[in-house]
């Protein structure tokens, strides 16, 4: 999860970021084809536009971690914004909860996609 407005990965993070990068690197070292969707989200508060560069940026920020500090290969993750297109906790209140990025392996559904 973000602070409001922020797409930094706050050090309280540390541990969740350190078992995703290690899952992920593990999984790549298994079937280097793996591809992972990185998806940024915020709350619904703010203008929807800023709130959907706001998501794009939280993904980038994550994908970035991983490449950085866990050395997962770019090419494995794709990153996409949502903005507060898709929020997990319905409200139009701040909310912790809705200001996240979610990880999702999508190598099956790209392989069916290919054929």
């Amino acid at each position: 999860t973000f602070a409001s407005g922020s797409a930094a990965i706050r050090p309280e993070q540390a541990q969740a970021l350190n078992a995703l990068g290690q899952a992920i690197r593990a999984a790549i070292g298994r079937n280097p084809e793996e591809i992972f969707l990185i998806e940024g989200h915020t709350d619904a508060v703010g203008d929807a536009a800023y709130n959907l560069a706001l998501s794009d940026r939280r993904a980038e920020s994550l994908a970035l971690a991983l490449s950085e500090y866990f050395d997962v290969p770019a090419e494995n993750l794709v990153v996409q914004g949502y903005g507060e297109q898709f929020l997990k906790l319905r409200t139009q209140d701040a909310s912790e909860e809705n200001r996240r990025t979610v990880v999702r392996r999508i190598t099956d559904l790209l392989q069916v996609a290919g054929n």
